[in-house]
């Protein structure tokens, strides 16, 4: 079966968090996209913020150690790592997904400058308000789990 390399993005900004609507899907989902060709997950997951929300992100670092030499240096570890089941559309087969989940704040002076109806600010309260049609269950549990845990600290 094809796999494909994603990147995916939790942006939080205080008690909220900034997703998008899936043109596709028409649900509620963190920026993220395909990680292109000589891109690592990192700059996939800054460049889909900038793409999809107009947003300039900051990763919140989850490593164990940070090497940093000349021929070897860390680059940023991703929260959470899925295997998606994409079914077939149109003329693509039925395919899997490997996402590397990101956790991220705005950068110092940046806001997002996408129209509300497709990007949005949600705080927890409204998120546990959504239906299934608006948001995956997966969705859901890690956004559950994000704001509830302690992962955030320095950030919530």
């Amino acid at each position: 079966m094809k796999k494909e390399f994603t990147a995916s993005t939790y942006i939080f900004d205080g008690a909220k968090v900034l997703l998008v609507l899936h043109k596709k899907l028409k649900k509620w989902l963190p920026v993220g996209g395909h990680v292109e060709l000589n891109e690592t997950p990192e700059e996939a997951a800054k460049r889909e913020a900038k793409e999809e929300a107009g947003i300039d992100v900051e990763l919140i670092p989850q490593e164990n150690i940070t090497v940093n030499h000349p021929n070897a240096r860390s680059f940023a570890r991703p929260y959470l790592c899925l295997l998606q089941e994409i079914p077939p559309f149109g003329s693509q087969e039925h395919h899997q997904h490997i996402d590397f989940v990101f956790v991220a704040k705005p950068q110092e002076g940046s806001k997002h400058e996408a129209p509300q109806e497709v990007v949005r600010w949600f705080t927890l309260e409204e998120l546990r308000a959504l239906s299934h049609e608006e948001l995956f269950l997966e969705t859901k549990e890690i956004l559950e789990h994000l704001f509830t845990t302690r992962c955030l600290t320095g950030v919530l």
